[in-house]
């Protein structure tokens, strides 16, 4: 039977401790080598995109794939497929939207509990969007966050997120006039920005970092968004990313900008897999300064998927539509 699940559904089977562990699962399987991954594909579409990305994980018995595209007239449309790899049947199908914003900040929510320091209690956030928001929720499931401060350019919107987010988290949110009071004093920073090209639309800077800060920066998915500055990359101590190398390099265009700057070491760049799987060092010290770049995967797509489906399936959410995949003989 496959189940059907629309924004909303996704939205009633979330909880984000359930996703941070998932997530952390695939990705010591992606360390171990259990997981075929192929580099996704970008096709132009007219003025948008269509990108393909599936994968496999051995482990865990489930494939998929995540797909989604831009049209011409500025909207997005996201889908993932989630199958058991044994059986070949399809479990799910599911709109992504939300569940993106979702996995995105239950990877970051791995990375910082790898990296900030144990007793990291102050969080400041750069943009008042939907993954500054997921991405909150999943650093206060990793550390026992009492306070923090938002900036984002419209103060509407960021009053709003801190009265909300206050509500929804229980801790004290401050929204503050400027990015540098934000990140100020802090433990831990999410940037999570709506980003551009732009050199005086960076989000963040690194000369605002400190010691002991630990920095999560997911905005900059494509070469034409920037978020953080070619200084950042410079100053960190360690510096993390859930993809490979290769790919962030293409992919990033604040990771671009810091090559071509000679800001950004290769020979510091560890994967959040080799980190879960003890093939790399993490935070040694608690004066280190750690950044986590994100671009995303698809095991995190699918295997979020996985777990939304299975709370779904639980809980009697989503509309059923038979096994309409019927299985083929040959021969």
């Amino acid at each position: 039977m496959t189940l059907i699940l629309s924004d909303a559904d996704v939205r009633a089977a979330v909880d984000m401790a359930t996703l941070v562990d998932a997530i952390e699962r695939a990705t010591k399987e992606e360390g171990r080598g259990q997981v075929v991954q192929p580099e996704r594909m970008n096709l132009p579409n007219g003025e948008g995109v269509f990108r393909v990305m599936p994968v496999v994980l051995s482990e865990s018995g489930v494939m998929g794939f995540k797909v989604f595209h831009g049209s011409p007239r500025g909207s997005w449309r996201y889908l993932v497929a989630v199958y058991d790899a044994h059986e070949g049947s399809l479990l799910a199908l599911m709109d992504a939207h939300f569940l993106t914003a979702l996995r995105t900040g239950a990877a970051t929510g791995v990375a910082t509990r790898l990296l900030a320091r144990q007793k990291a209690h102050r969080v400041g956030v750069i943009g008042s969007g939907l993954e500054a928001r997921t991405n909150l929720e999943a650093v206060c499931v990793v550390r026992p966050v009492d306070r923090v401060r938002v900036f984002s350019p419209n103060a509407q919107k960021r009053q709003r997120f801190a009265a909300e987010m206050a509500e929804r988290l229980q801790v004290e949110i401050e929204a503050v006039d400027s990015p540098e009071e934000a990140v100020g004093g802090t433990d831990i920073v999410v940037v999570a920005t709506n980003t551009t090209g732009h050199e005086a639309h960076i989000a963040y800077r690194g000369s605002w970092i400190e010691p002991g800060q630990h920095v999560n920066a997911i905005g900059s998915t494509m070469l034409g968004l920037r978020e953080i500055d070619e200084e950042t990359f410079r100053r960190v101590d360690l510096l993390v990313t859930d993809a490979p190398a290769e790919q962030i390099e293409r992919e990033s265009g604040d990771v671009a900008a810091a090559l071509a700057a000679n800001t950004y070491d290769r020979s510091r760049v560890v994967r959040l897999c080799e980190l879960l799987t003890g093939q790399a060092e993490g935070r040694a010290r608690d004066d280190q300064m750690t950044l986590y770049k994100s671009v995303g995967e698809a095991l995190q797509d699918v295997i979020a998927g996985y777990a939304i489906y299975q709370t779904a399936r639980a809980r009697g959410i989503g509309t059923e539509v038979g096994d309409f995949l019927l299985p083929k003989a040959f021969g």
